[in-house]
């Protein structure tokens, strides 16, 4: 399952000075009244005071991360004014991304980090503090709020040389890359210490009452077009994170413990399934990707369930008692068993894959004992899916219903254009709430993956 940060992204991280880290909760001086007011209009939006140092804040994270350890957001007690004058303009938080909206003001800011967990943020701010924008700031004839312009820089991160601020005018808005404003970072930042997670963060100025939703939705093509042009002109891959989805997407309490004996393997599997099955086991931070690398097994022993199938088939024929190799309409019968395989849809493939390859007690028991709520029904976060699992359907085998399932999602995944069943249904995209709730799905396909598996040892 993917979670909202990663520690090894913190590598190149300088720590803040010492001095500011060891200070005694006894120096701290008394609360000013505008740092009292600060403190409650943050505790409104479920954040908590963790502690005061003689020159920080220290805050929890706000609970939409999920953080299943302490997070923490330091500010310096120069912004605490900046911050309460923010706040007091009725901030709401973005519910597509991370980040804030004050719709008084039109004005939209969310957090920025790199796309790849194997980039440190720090690197982003170095490399935003070598570009510069089309036109200088100076040029710009709107006029921003000041406390929606204000910009922290981590400056224990050696970012640059230079703070980063590119500003770039449109004709109906304003977009700016910049450190984060206060608000921005404590309402939506989070880190380990003083190292914050997100050290960018991505502003459009409306300059204009927006209702939040309008915001979010006027912003949306910007943010894309503009995320477009930095990976392919300036060679800067980034997106700006989003709240953990809150879709029912557990993993089953009970799960079965991993063995502690390693044995001299005993299964045999061709190298590029073996290929196959760990990357999409790798794949966390992409789980479309993970199910597809999944299907991808599944798809390699489509023919030999078409042979087994088809095999089967021939047999009943010729044991038939009544069989007559002279009578050409049973002869036609034994054709038509192997057109029917050579032409079968991929749909039928998968189908007749689970029936030969699948135990169905085994399958059943994926639904029976692990506690999925409603996530394998209508009512599930995955749309598309026309029908329920359901174990007491008499009518439709339990194969034949998993089958339906993972072929519907493989197709929004891949969005097959020439299916027009599922021209209605939008593609199933990555770093979306459906991608980070098909955990149970990719849970699924993967039983299924190791089922086949098993079933080719036995056969072999």
């Amino acid at each position: 399952m993917t979670t909202p940060d990663h520690e090894e992204d913190w590598g190149d991280v300088e720590s803040p000075e010492d001095n500011e880290l060891e200070e005694s909760p006894q120096t701290v001086s008394a609360e000013t009244a505008s740092e009292h007011r600060m403190i409650r209009a943050l505790a409104e939006h479920k954040i908590g005071l963790v502690n005061k140092r003689p020159s920080s804040f220290e805050f929890s994270a706000h609970p939409k991360w999920n953080a299943p350890v302490r997070r923490e957001v330091h500010l310096p007690k120069i912004h605490h004014a900046t911050l309460l004058s923010q706040l007091e303009k009725k901030v709401e938080h973005t519910k597509k991304w991370a980040g804030i909206a004050i719709p008084s003001d039109g004005y939209l800011e969310v957090l920025l980090g790199p796309n790849q967990t194997q980039m440190p943020s720090p690197y982003v701010a170095r490399r935003l503090s070598t570009l510069v924008a089309d036109r200088a700031d100076s040029d710009c004839t709107r006029s921003h709020d000041s406390d929606n312009s204000s910009s922290l820089y981590f400056e224990g991160f050696r970012e640059g040389r230079r703070p980063f601020k590119i500003h770039l005018t449109g004709n109906d808005a304003c977009i700016e890359i910049s450190g984060p404003s206060p608000a921005c970072h404590a309402l939506a930042n989070y880190g380990f210490s003083a190292r914050p997670r997100y050290t960018a963060s991505l502003r459009i100025f409306f300059d204009r009452p927006m209702k939040a939703e309008e915001i979010e939705t006027a912003a949306e093509p910007l943010v894309a077009s503009l995320l477009y042009e930095l990976d392919v002109r300036n060679h800067l891959n980034m997106r700006p994170p989003k709240w953990p989805s809150q879709a029912d997407r557990r993993r089953p309490a009970n799960a079965e413990q991993p063995e502690q004996i390693v044995r001299f393997p005993e299964v045999a599997i061709e190298p590029e399934i073996s290929v196959l099955f760990r990357f999409a086991g790798s794949a966390t931070e992409n789980p479309p990707l993970a199910f597809l690398s999944y299907y991808q097994v599944l798809e390699s022993f489509f023919p030999a369930a078409g042979r087994r199938s088809a095999l089967k088939k021939i047999e009943r024929e010729l044991t038939n008692p009544l069989f007559n190799r002279h009578n050409d309409k049973h002869l036609m019968r034994l054709l038509n068993v192997g057109e029917s395989a050579a032409t079968a849809s991929e749909a039928a493939h998968l189908k007749m894959l689970l029936d030969e390859f699948v135990r169905g007690d085994i399958l059943a028991d994926f639904f029976k004992e692990n506690q999925w709520g409603k996530h394998f029904t209508k009512q599930g976060p995955i749309k598309g899916i026309e029908e329920n699992i359901n174990l007491d359907n008499r009518q439709t085998p339990l194969t034949h219903q998993v089958a339906e399932r993972v072929y519907r999602i493989r197709n929004r995944i891949v969005h097959a254009k020439d299916d027009p069943k599922y021209q209605e249904t939008p593609a199933l995209l990555p770093q979306s709430d459906e991608a980070e709730s098909l955990w149970p799905d990719i849970d699924l396909v993967r039983l299924l993956v190791c089922e086949v598996i098993l079933s080719d040892q036995v056969r072999m």
